[in-house]
């Protein structure tokens, strides 16, 4: 991902503090090209859920652009980029890349899992 598309995640679930921030990535390949910020229809510092109608305009779009959804990504306020208990068990689609951004502390990070029968594997992000 390029620099800019790392930065504006970060930015993008800062809008929603002290909330967590959600939202869907599309690309190709394995190259993230598209943020799509969604609403958090379930607004805490401590979970997130997308609309599922919002969740299907989103896919559409996608579509319409000729790009792939390739993940998910949401915000631990005040918290590290690690998947918790809960991000682990509402893991239900493998394939998908799951970004969590820390952004309410000191440090803002952006890490990157696979995560796949209750197992998760952390992913470099490569920065162009």
């Amino acid at each position: 991902m390029s620099q800019r598309f790392y930065k504006t995640i970060l930015i993008e679930v800062k809008k929603e503090l002290p909330n967590e921030g959600c939202g869907l990535i599309s690309g190709s390949g394995n190259v993230c090209k598209t943020i799509w910020p969604t609403r958090n229809s379930e607004p805490t510092p401590y979970s997130f859920a997308i609309d599922p109608d919002e969740q299907d305009q989103v896919l559409e779009h996608m579509v319409l652009k000729r790009e792939t959804f390739m993940g998910i990504y949401h915000s631990h306020p005040y918290g590290i980029p690690v998947p918790s208990r809960d991000d682990v068990a509402y893991a239900h689609h493998p394939e998908l890349y799951y970004f969590i951004a820390a952004v309410g502390g000191g440090k803002e990070e952006l890490r990157c899992y696979k995560i796949r029968n209750g197992k998760v594997k952390h992913i470099d992000i490569l920065i162009e």
